[in-house]
């Protein structure tokens, strides 16, 4: 089964027996209701890259009448994912999707008696926003998840196509701090929240509440069919005193409300920020907050419109912040901007900028999945972006320096070294020449360099830059690609007496 599980002092994703990182591509929310709508964006999806597809399962369209369940999508999914050679991660839009109800069937959206809304302090009833505490609703939900999860199990258990499972979509709701319903107002009165939390007590209020109706229902689905299950967050803002309900839906897992979320959650394995602020500060900010001991990161949304840097900041969210998976929204949708240009356009297919440099990325970083994955949180791994006024970059290893001197076109060298022993590396770039040293400036021999791609742990090579006969000092990597590169002497470690063959070729320094 695809699961959580330690690696390098971090939890990383395991799929198929090994270490997994997503690269993704979401569709846009309306776009997994039929084939018609779907299918033809998979062929740019693979030609992006990308070796997972995130896509929609609406609660409306799995049970649009009660107790009535069709999983024609459904399938459809499973079946194009594995002609396309993908996995997939499915989202559920149910009692929660972008914090309203607007994608549960209709006998639930429309019956305010039986599926309770949210009411406000006003004691006005607010038709499209679930109340946390609204137990028929969750019955409902319930039991829908419950005949999905059965239908993956039967069609998916021998294949493990499907690899996670999204609970809800940027949970919470608007026009109210909290349900003011007798049933939340009873709970609330009993919790001394003002005591405890100040002026955010209705929004932890209402924090507790979704954490453990979404944790509730992760639990029923992992006794039936144990996937890794997460919540995605729609962000408060890091930079204004934004308020809850009104700025952004109050009771999601924003930055104040992680550890409460963490504390409640049981059967949630993770949770994960939807980054649409591609700003560098911002960006290091979230994700440092959400990549945590107790939280692996995973950006399950984040920017795709032009100059939103998403082909730079995926490298730092892996690099830097181990992340187990990386997906802009969506294929054929962007944002910010929505009536801007998609990175592959309905009407025609053509690619937008924003796609190429992120094809890029993702094909790089594809290429040596596996070395890079079992590599992240050592020293075996380094990473590079280039920014406004970089040159270039020294990566330190213990015993001798990799120099890289920035060649981009458009100040965009990116790149990711991999060291697999004493003298074999592994280079991830585009846009750079690359420089081996020790300290002092002794320039070490390249030996062999070669092109070529990792399938699985095997290093296919594909054509020769150097070799033993014709050593060379610098290698020019104008292109995107992977590089295997061997030095061409010895490159003694203190306290390393075992051969390098015999060693952890993935183990730290």
């Amino acid at each position: 089964m695809p699961h959580l599980d330690d690696l390098n002092g971090r939890k990383a994703l395991f799929v198929d027996g090994k270490p997994y990182i997503i690269l993704g591509l979401q569709w846009d929310c309306d776009a997994c209701y039929s084939p018609l709508d779907m299918d033809p964006f998979f062929d740019h999806a693979v030609k992006f890259g990308i070796n997972t597809a995130s896509l929609l399962l609406y609660w409306r369209q799995i049970e649009p009448a009660r107790g009535e369940y069709h999983f024609d999508m459904l399938d459809h999914h499973l079946e194009t994912a594995r002609k396309y050679n993908l996995k997939l991660v499915l989202i559920w839009f149910g009692s929660y999707k972008n914090a309203c109800m607007t994608y549960a069937p209709d006998y639930v959206r429309r019956d305010h008696e039986r599926f309770k809304k949210v009411i406000d302090k006003n004691n006005k009833v607010l038709t499209n926003y679930c109340c946390p505490n609204a137990a028929e609703t969750h019955r409902r939900d319930e039991s829908a998840l419950v005949e999905v999860m059965k239908h993956i199990k039967e069609k998916d258990a021998g294949e493990h196509t499907v690899i996670m499972f999204q609970m809800e979509n940027e949970v919470g709701f608007f026009g109210s701090d909290r349900c003011h319903c007798d049933v939340c107002n009873a709970e609330y009165a009993k919790g001394n929240w003002e005591g405890r939390y100040g002026v955010r007590a209705a929004e932890a209020y209402t924090a507790e509440s979704i954490a453990e109706y979404c944790d509730s229902l992760a639990g029923t689905v992992k006794e039936i069919y144990p996937l890794p299950v997460y919540m995605n967050c729609w962000l408060s803002s890091p930079h204004q005193n934004d308020k809850a309900g009104f700025s952004y839906p109050v009771g999601g897992p924003v930055p104040a409300m992680l550890d409460l979320y963490k504390k409640t959650l049981q059967h949630i394995d993770f949770i994960s920020p939807d980054i649409y602020l591609s700003g560098y500060r911002d960006f290091h900010y979230l994700c440092r907050t959400y990549s945590r001991p107790d939280n692996p990161l995973y950006i399950p949304e984040t920017n795709s419109g032009l100059n939103t840097r998403t082909e730079k900041n995926i490298f730092y969210a892996i690099g830097e912040f181990n992340a187990i998976g990386y997906e802009p929204w969506a294929i054929n949708r962007v944002c910010p901007g929505f009536m801007t240009v998609p990175m592959v356009t309905t009407a025609d297919g053509r690619w937008s900028e924003t796609a190429y440099d992120l094809h890029t990325s993702f094909k790089m970083i594809g290429d040596a999945l596996y070395p890079v994955a079992m590599a992240q949180n050592t020293k075996n791994l380094k990473f590079f972006v280039q920014e406004d006024g970089d040159v270039g970059i020294k990566l330190s290893f213990d015993d001798l320096d990799i120099e890289v001197n920035y060649d981009h076109p458009k100040n965009a060298a990116r790149g990711i070294v991999v060291r697999q022993s004493q003298t074999e590396f592994i280079l991830i770039a585009g846009g750079v020449h690359v420089s081996f040293s020790r300290e002092g400036g002794e320039r070490l021999s390249v030996a062999v360099a070669e092109a070529g791609v990792f399938e699985g742990d095997k290093w296919m090579p594909r054509y020769q830059l150097a070799s033993e006969a014709e050593p060379e000092s610098r290698i020019s990597m104008y292109d995107c690609r992977v590089l295997k590169v061997v030095l061409g002497e010895r490159i003694d470690r203190p306290g390393t007496n075992q051969p390098v063959s015999e060693r952890n070729p993935f183990a730290a320094p």
